[in-house]
């Protein structure tokens, strides 16, 4: 979605090799979805897409803010987000269950909400704010086809969850589109 908006929207431009490489990538992507067990509903498809369009949405917004000191562009998009985002658990999850939830959390479980909130939102957008501030979104979002492939990889060494050969084969689809990708960039340069 981001690339496409910044195609659309902010006139930026794709090399015929990015695409391809953008196509290769996208093409593990589905191979991997391809395998699942179909036990995907409509709504939860709507959900992800709706959060992808979002991010996208987001990742042109910090895009169009240019160089600014992206740490406190994230921490004041965050605050202005935890309003919204505590009214929507209150209403899913209801005041009783998130009483319950912080109240009994371990100190593995607040470690992972401290990594969730400095780790993972404060750095990770802001990094890659800041990237997508000073290259064109070709260059940045494919990286992002890389989060399935991490995701895969760690729950099978944290997890032992399996490796099967379509595994395997959606993410050499991943991996050899995005060193396409990077390959055509040096090669512009």
């Amino acid at each position: 979605f981001t690339l496409l908006m910044a195609l659309l929207w902010r006139g930026q431009r794709l090399r015929l090799l990015q695409g391809a490489a953008l196509l290769l990538a996208a093409a593990g992507i589905v191979w991997i979805g391809l395998q699942l067990d179909g036990a995907a509903t409509p709504l939860g498809l709507a959900l992800v897409l709706g959060g992808a369009f979002c991010w996208g949405v987001a990742n042109l917004v910090g895009q169009a803010a240019g160089r600014v000191d992206m740490l406190a562009f994230t921490i004041w998009i965050s605050v202005f987000a935890t309003p919204a985002l505590a009214v929507l658990a209150l209403w899913v999850e209801g005041p009783q269950a998130l009483w319950h939830a912080a109240t009994t959390a371990t100190p593995g479980a607040w470690g992972a909400v401290v990594w969730q909130a400095l780790g993972n939102t404060l750095f990770g957008y802001a990094a890659w704010s800041w990237l997508l501030a000073r290259h064109a979104a070709a260059q940045v979002v494919p990286m992002a086809l890389l989060v399935p492939v991490f995701g895969m990889s760690c729950s099978a060494w944290a997890l032992g969850e399996s490796l099967p050969a379509w595994k395997l084969q959606g993410a050499a689809l991943v991996l050899a589109g995005l060193a396409l990708n990077l390959w055509s960039q040096r090669r512009a340069a």
